[in-house]
């Protein structure tokens, strides 16, 4: 298995771990009501918490904005797939 393959089958598992999660969280968003723009705080708040996490591991942290980064220019080019749960009907 070749660094490329290993990285993404390792994508693909944590990706299958981490659904479900992800999927409890945006019922929760949508049970209580949440608006995307609280949602989106959410999401800030979370993103702030990990950062200060990965403080004293500079090499994990600056993978983490890099993915983050990486997400964010995939969206504002078109690429992401549609089809998340909405947040609001």
């Amino acid at each position: 298995m070749t660094g490329a393959e290993e990285l993404t089958s390792t994508d693909a598992e944590m990706e299958a771990r981490l659904r479900p999660l992800v999927n409890d969280i945006l019922d929760r968003f949508n049970r209580e009501n949440i608006s995307p723009a609280e949602a989106g705080m959410v999401i800030m708040a979370l993103v702030n918490r990990v950062l200060g996490l990965l403080a004293p591991a500079p090499e994990a942290r600056r993978l983490f904005i890099l993915t983050l980064i990486n997400v964010i220019n995939n969206f504002l080019t078109g690429e992401m797939e549609e089809g998340g749960v909405p947040l609001r009907d």
